[in-house]
């Protein structure tokens, strides 16, 4: 995103790597704030995988709910005076990374062109 604070998107793949990449933060910035509110989160899962969808949506309605009654919660102050999201990787093999590679440039494409 620093490519962009002195100069706008010049064309759709730079406009559409602008708010993809914002997108993403945001993304990361919400999982980092539900893990420190709830630290089950935050381990290996033990649970199957649609009991882990589930406790995420539980602990997005509480999250939600608390900061409903309390928008000024200390754990949000801290949080958003961090400036680095915290960033997972996940290994594939280069057979699935292609694959992927090439489904995700199409995708891309078409909601860059959309735009």
């Amino acid at each position: 995103m620093n490519e962009f604070t002195e100069h706008s998107p010049k064309n759709k793949k730079e406009l559409f790597n602008l708010r993809h990449s914002s997108l993403r933060t945001t993304i990361e910035r919400g999982f980092g704030v539900l893990k420190s509110r709830f630290r089950l989160i935050d381990g290996k899962p033990f649970w199957s995988y649609e009991t882990q969808v589930n406790v995420v949506l539980a602990c997005c309605i509480i999250h939600n709910h608390i900061m409903g009654v309390d928008p000024h919660d200390f754990l949000m102050e801290e949080i958003c005076t961090e400036s680095e999201p915290i960033r997972r990787t996940i290994s594939l093999s280069q057979r699935e990374e292609r694959e992927e590679n090439r489904e995700w440039i199409t995708k891309r494409e078409m909601i860059a062109s959309t735009m």
